[in-house]
């Protein structure tokens, strides 16, 4: 009798250390699976955000759409979309845990400089917000690595463009 007891309690330390191991297992998994998971995709899954810029301003609304670098958030008290470069976010608030799907192969081609681009044609009024200075105008000629901002209204109206590199960039907001 003792010795099934014993057996029994040998069973049992060893269907634990199997739980254990599993567990140790799924752990493990999912810490992999996280780190392959870009800040990107997640804000990309949606809701009510707030994104720190790197001039410590907030741009604080819904998803509205994004690209593999922007974001686009609709302002509800501005009632306004606001473009923000990734590369000018230095934090979220309010980003889901989950992650949204992969890119696929169309999506994954529409990047900053496209979404600048079709600004550009859209041919409105927008607030360019840079590290150093805000502009107000349209947007004209979109090169590579800038942007030119035609100042139609106030201080540098027809001074010729103002010309806002992409790295400088924190955000093009539509003007009403």
């Amino acid at each position: 009798m003792r010795w099934d007891d014993l057996f029994e309690d040998l069973t049992g330390q060893a269907e634990h250390a199997e739980r254990l191991q599993r567990d140790e297992e799924v752990f493990d998994r999912i810490r992999r699976d996280e780190a392959t998971v870009a800040l990107v995709d997640r804000v990309r899954a949606g809701g009510d955000l707030v994104l720190v810029l790197r001039d410590g301003s907030r741009v604080a609304g819904r998803l509205a759409g994004a690209g593999p670098d922007w974001f686009l958030l609709q302002e509800e008290w501005a009632r306004r979309q606001v473009l923000v470069p990734a590369a000018a976010v230095s934090a979220v608030r309010g980003a889901p845990a989950r992650s949204a799907a992969p890119w696929g192969p169309v999506a994954a081609r529409r990047t900053l400089l496209m979404a600048v681009r079709a600004l550009a044609r859209a041919e409105e009024p927008v607030l360019v917000r840079a590290v150093a200075l805000d502009v107000r105008g349209r947007i004209g000629r979109v090169g590579s690595d800038h942007l030119d901002v035609l100042v139609e209204v106030g201080r540098g109206a027809g001074e010729g463009p103002v010309s806002i590199p992409f790295a400088a960039l924190l955000s093009v907001a539509e003007l009403g």
